[in-house]
């Protein structure tokens, strides 16, 4: 089953770019290919295709994450400090308690067999009102193109080039094979089932190559310097997916970044995702209250 609805920021048709377009991300210029209008997409519903897979043979989470880059999990969280402040220096649990559940269903869920180095996350982004981001992503994007390169520039745009090259001092070890970035999305602090500004996230292997486009944003970074992030020329062969009614004892696993050494070519594995306005939802449904842990992992040979 699917539903209608409009993503903001998808590029036109037939857009081509000769060089990475760069979005003002203060809105105070038009962005070259893109639309004034949000453009009408079907957005398929995640769990009829999760549980199809499930009743269709041998399921496994692993499996369908492999396939789809995205995977709805079954997850109870003992953390509770939400909306610690990533600043503190103190640790309110984030790396004792969040983070040991998540590697665990890093190496036993998602990538079983595989030999893994996972780095301690101390901080997690967290969205809703009265949060220090009070503003949804309602605009189609990837946070950090498709190379090494790619993501080093984008350490360095929102960190410092000290961090920057302490990751490819990381990735560059013969031993290392690959990094990947997943995101754990999931709502907090909601009483019932979510229905304000849900998640929709592609699947990247419904996206043509032809069809990503190298998108910078300007006047985001804490250091003033573009990022470095994938836009999307809209094709009506993607495939889009979201999970109603998400609670909080559910989180969403998706690839925010991938890649590999012995990749040919730069490839696509990972989901362009925006929030949108689901269709029937209540006029008063209580404002989403979510949050990001974005964890790196590296791919051992």
């Amino acid at each position: 089953m699917a539903e209608t609805a409009r993503l903001s920021s998808l590029f036109e048709p037939g857009f081509v770019a000769e060089e990475r377009v760069l979005i003002d991300a203060m809105g105070r210029a038009p962005t070259p290919g893109v639309g004034a209008d949000p453009v009408p997409v079907k957005i398929h519903d995640a769990r009829e295709l999760q549980l199809a897979a499930e009743t269709g043979g041998a399921f496994s989470e692993a499996g369908f994450f492999a396939e789809h880059s995205f995977v709805v999990l079954d997850h109870r969280s003992d953390f509770r400090d939400w909306d610690a402040d990533p600043k503190d220096t103190v640790d309110a649990g984030l790396t004792s308690t969040y983070f040991p559940e998540i590697e665990s269903i890093i190496r036993e869920r998602l990538l079983p067999g595989r030999r893994l180095e996972i780095p301690p996350v101390a901080n997690l982004l967290r969205r809703g009102p009265d949060t220090p981001n009070p503003f949804y992503g309602t605009v189609v994007h990837q946070d950090y193109g498709l190379s090494a390169d790619d993501y080093e520039e984008n350490v360095s745009a929102y960190g410092t080039d000290a961090a920057a090259q302490a990751w490819r001092d990381q990735y560059d070890r013969d031993e290392v094979a690959g990094f990947l970035v997943i995101n754990f999305w999931r709502t907090v602090h909601m009483d019932g089932p979510l229905r304000h500004l849900p998640l929709a996230v592609c699947d990247p292997y419904s996206v043509a190559p032809d069809d990503v486009v190298s998108t910078g944003l300007l006047n985001f970074t804490p250091t003033g310097r573009p990022s470095n992030q994938l836009g999307l020329r809209h094709n009506p062969d993607q495939r889009w997916y979201y999970y109603p009614g998400m609670t909080t004892r559910e989180v969403l696993a998706f690839k925010n970044f991938q890649c590999f050494k012995d990749d040919a070519r730069p490839t696509l594995r990972t989901c362009f995702h925006s929030a949108f306005e689901e269709r029937g939802a209540p006029a008063h449904a209580a404002p989403r209250q979510s949050c990001e842990y974005r964890v790196g992992v590296f791919f051992l040979k």
